[in-house]
């Protein structure tokens, strides 16, 4: 499915602004850092045909962060129960439901990241047992400027009791059925749907989107 036509100008802006960015980060030639500058102004005015704001404040934001860009990374808890059934939060910000989860920290390794994520969400103590899945959030359902890749890790609980947090809700060990008929954030239908396949052994590989 294409994406909407807004989306798909955020996109290519990002995409533009990637360009830019980067290359002025490496680029001493004064002829390359014109063109790169040029693609950041275009960047910005193609961002700014769906946005709220004008083309002149998105360049000004985007010249304020002219770091190296890649894609960021986020990492997802698939962490079941005995009787099979999979842990969801509601989330806090905008009552969607969804696996615990969110940004890798700088120092952190992806397994320490989910172990974290998840106490943060739910109060419980897990251990990453298994890479299930990476996905990149432009081909699954997760419509954004910022390109992400998602790393889904099946977990082990080591202690604690589910509970609510700031960032949380409600806690739940839903079934697949519940789980895929509530309200999820983008992209965790199929992330969802991957995670009680790989739980219930029907594939052992690692899954790529």
């Amino acid at each position: 499915m294409n994406p909407a036509p807004g989306t798909r100008l955020v996109r290519l802006a990002d995409v533009l602004r990637a360009i830019a960015t980067n290359g002025l980060h490496w680029s001493a030639d004064a002829h390359d850092r014109a063109r790169y500058e040029q693609t950041l102004a275009v960047a910005a005015e193609l961002a700014g045909m769906a946005d709220t704001r004008d083309a002149a404040e998105i360049e000004r934001l985007f010249r304020g962060d002219l770091g190296l860009r890649t894609p960021f990374v986020g990492v997802d808890g698939a962490v079941f129960d005995g009787s099979g059934r999979i842990l969801l939060i509601q989330r806090a910000d905008n009552a969607l439901w969804a696996m615990p989860g969110g940004a890798a920290e700088v120092g952190e390794t992806p397994a320490e990241a989910v172990a974290r994520e998840v106490r943060e969400e739910t109060e419980l103590d897990v251990f990453a047992t298994r890479l299930l899945g990476v996905y990149d959030s432009r081909r699954v359902d997760s419509p954004g400027a910022v390109h992400l890749y998602h790393l889904v890790f099946l977990c082990d609980v080591l202690g604690g009791s589910a509970a609510c947090t700031p960032e949380a809700v409600a806690v739940a060990y839903v079934s697949q059925d519940d789980a895929l008929g509530r309200p999820l954030q983008p992209g965790h239908g199929t992330r969802i749907g991957d995670a009680f396949r790989a739980h219930r052994g029907d594939t052992r590989d690692t899954i790529f989107h």
